[in-house]
């Protein structure tokens, strides 16, 4: 079980947990008798700026353990008083650049390739993830577990309270801990056994051993959660005219099988809760990656990609959706995930419902996993989709084939790879992808070599693809500079320069690429960035590219270069911003592109944000235009458990508008109240399938946890 830790070389630290035969109360205080006998854990080390020296920030850490659990008591002192200790907000999953933060990383397997990550701000806001091999993470899941902040006058102090029944271990030996902490007034990252800066803090080959536990035998864990909804919805301009009311009801179980496997059951499934998906303004060829949103997809999500965003065999959100985006329901889903020292693996099957000329689609999908060595995995991923009902003739059946690997020689090289085969019921939908990267991290940078494959006909209905028929080539080096010469003002230089290079995989034609050059960028001592970067640009269109709605680019062979200025502030300070203005030929004419965001947080209680991003033509397709797209949002919280929160979208590309106003209410561990309203419009005609509609939606949770 030993490691060498992250400064490279000495003995893996030892943390040593003390039991309690008392009350600890999670009130944030350490006042009970029980800290004051618990054994201290050592110091902090300086990840960044400073690696290996002593933290600027003190922290003191001790371990407490019962029957039910175990409980971490944390003080940390701010080595600068009149600077404030920094808190964005009182949003559960909090953003980790912008608040002061302390974590505890537990990995009860052992094996150094999964951690369970328990954070927490000044201001008691939890966020948890599951993460595997260092940086696979799930940041869907969600816990069961309780904390409490306290200020001092020199700092804050922390106390959680982790019950066993949250935690996946093996059994009380062989444990693996690490603690880590960021001091935003300072910018500084430091940790209990330290890490590099090449790697994320919650990779767990750089942790050290935990011992004195005796945690009970792995038992039953399971969580049933049944929920209801109601809906008033109307279309039309006039509020709540003719409205139609609808009610529904569902219901999720979550059953910890074994230590290593959970089975996940819903029936009805509803996402009304979700967050909006952010609009954007596509100016280029490909087709957008937008990410998962829904907490049942996105929990284990980690297991079934084994692919980039550019192309993956499955991507959750073609279920749910259809072609245009709009909500499909989802009659009932199940999935087993199973995760050991030795294999992982998983199996999804869920059944939607009708849609268009379709009764239905159910999609299927296998995954397993086999690891190798300390830090390799081998695995295969299989995913179908069934329309069903369909016209005579046409396709209904798509499966996905995937072989991928990962192999992590050392802590900072790695390779990874997948190849994939398309099966399609029917003429065409048959065809291959692939791609392989190899990367090194390190503390001065990072530098590495992505190939990526689609064949004219490989289709993935359960995934994403950006295009087909393309071979991408793609180097990057990205550096990490820190030298002597630096202004003080400078933490870092940290020039790059990344190429994109795209072929068509049939003919073997170059028809796109483009280099992002970044000859100055410096990142500031006080957490902001300012840079100047360049994007010289070749594309070849045999057809007419339409960017916007009343703009057509004429085919033909373009070269252009681009230039980019941007800076940006402390993204933890209480008033920040960035700016980054782009200007330049495009295609045959010129665009300037300016973007602005700002924050501010006027209390944890009350953040306001917005952004806006003006696009500005002339002689793009011998025409001018402007587009326009500005995003106001406020968050109001009375606590870390209640939150009320609206954000509007305004798109002048398509003429549209949307707001969702939502109200959040955690009225007991993991159980919520919701209130939903949405309001969306449109005056294009582009998007007559998405006509005016407002919402009133109000959703109740209950977790039951035998």
């Amino acid at each position: 079980m030993f490691l060498p830790s992250a400064a490279g070389g000495q003995g893996v630290p030892v943390a040593r947990a003390s039991r309690t035969t008392g009350t600890v109360v999670v009130d944030g205080r350490l006042e009970e008798d029980a800290w004051d006998a618990a054994r201290e854990i050592g110091s902090f080390t300086q990840v960044d700026p400073e690696a290996g020296a002593p933290s600027r920030a003190p922290t003191t850490v001790s371990l407490l353990w019962d029957d039910a659990g175990l409980y971490v008591g944390a003080e940390m002192i701010d080595p600068e008083v009149r600077a404030a200790t920094r808190v964005e907000g009182l949003r559960r999953d909090f953003t980790y650049e912008t608040s002061d933060v302390f974590g505890v990383l537990l990995d009860g397997f052992g094996d150094g390739r999964f951690a369970m990550a328990f954070m927490t701000t000044p201001d008691g806001v939890q966020r948890d993830l599951q993460v595997f091999d260092g940086r696979d993470a799930d940041e869907a899941w969600n816990g069961i577990w309780r904390v409490r902040t306290a200020r001092i006058e020199n700092g804050w102090t922390v106390e959680m309270s982790v019950p066993w029944k949250t935690l996946r271990y093996a059994g009380s030996e062989g444990w693996r801990v690490n603690f880590i902490r960021e001091a935003r007034a300072i910018q500084e990252t430091s940790g209990w056994s330290p890490w590099h800066r090449g790697v994320d803090p919650w990779d767990m080959a750089f942790a050290g051993r935990l011992e004195g536990i005796a945690p009970p035998p792995p038992g039953v864990n399971a969580q049933i959660q049944p929920y209801a909804v109601g809906r008033t919805e109307s279309t039309g301009s006039a509020l709540f005219r003719d409205p139609t009311s609808t009610g529904d009801a569902g219901i999720d179980l979550k059953w910890a099988i074994t230590p290593n496997t959970v089975l996940d059951l819903t029936y009805n499934m509803d996402f009304a809760q979700a967050e909006v998906d952010r609009q954007v303004v596509n100016l280029d060829r490909f087709s957008v990656f937008f990410p998962e949103r829904r907490t049942f997809f996105l929990e284990s999500a980690g297991l079934f990609h084994t692919g980039l965003d550019l192309i993956t065999p499955f991507h959750s959100r073609r279920i749910g959706l259809d072609n245009e985006g709009r909500p499909v329901p989802v009659t009932a889903g199940a999935r087993v995930t199973h995760r050991s020292t030795q294999s992982s693996g998983g199996a999804l099957l869920v059944r939607q419902g009708g849609a268009g000329s379709a009764d239905g689609t159910v999609f299927g999908v296998g995954r397993y996993v086999r690891n190798v060595g300390a830090r390799g995995r081998l695995g295969g991923l299989v995913a179908t989709r069934h329309d069903q009902g369909l016209p005579a003739g046409a396709s209904a059946l798509n499966t996905v084939g995937a072989v991928d690997w990962f192999f992590r020689p050392t802590t900072n090289l790695f390779a990874r790879g997948m190849v994939s085969r398309s099966f399609t019921e029917g003429s065409g939908g048959d065809g291959w992808a692939g791609h392989a990267i190899v990367g090194n991290y390190a503390p001065w940078g990072y530098i590495g070599w992505l190939q990526e494959y689609v064949g004219p006909q490989w289709e993935p209905r359960s995934g994403f693809r950006f295009t087909n028929d393309v071979v991408l080539t793609s180097p990057a080096v990205i550096l990490d500079l820190r030298p002597d010469w630096l202004p003080e003002w400078a933490r870092s230089y940290t020039p790059g320069v990344t190429v994109f290079l795209f072929n068509e995989a049939s003919s073997g034609d170059f028809f796109s690429g483009f280099v992002n050059v970044r000859p100055l960028t410096f990142l500031l001592e006080h957490g902001g960035e300012v840079a100047v970067s360049l994007r010289p640009e070749w594309q070849r269109f045999d057809g007419p590219f339409r960017p916007i709605p009343g703009l057509t680019v004429p085919a033909g062979d373009y070269r252009f270069t681009r230039w980019t200025f941007s800076a940006a502030h402390d993204p933890s300070a209480s008033v920040t911003g960035s700016v980054r203005y782009t200007t330049g030929p495009f295609y045959d004419g010129s665009l300037d592109k300016s973007e602005v965001s700002a924050k501010a947080v006027l209390s944890p209680h009350v953040v306001g944000f917005i952004s806006w991003e003006m696009n500005r033509f002339d002689g793009v397709g011998g025409s001018d235009g402007t587009t326009q797209l500005l995003t106001p949002e406020l968050r109001l919280a009375l606590n870390p458990r209640l939150e009320l929160s609206g954000i509007w979208q305004y798109n002048t590309a398509v003429d549209a508008s949307s707001l969702n106003v939502r109200l959040s209410w955690e009225f007991r561990p993991l159980s919520f109240l919701y209130v939903v309203y949405n309001d969306n419009a449109s005056l294009d005609r582009a998007l007559e399938p998405f006509p005016a509609r407002r919402q009133l939606i109000v959703k109740g949770t209950w977790l039951w946890q035998p």
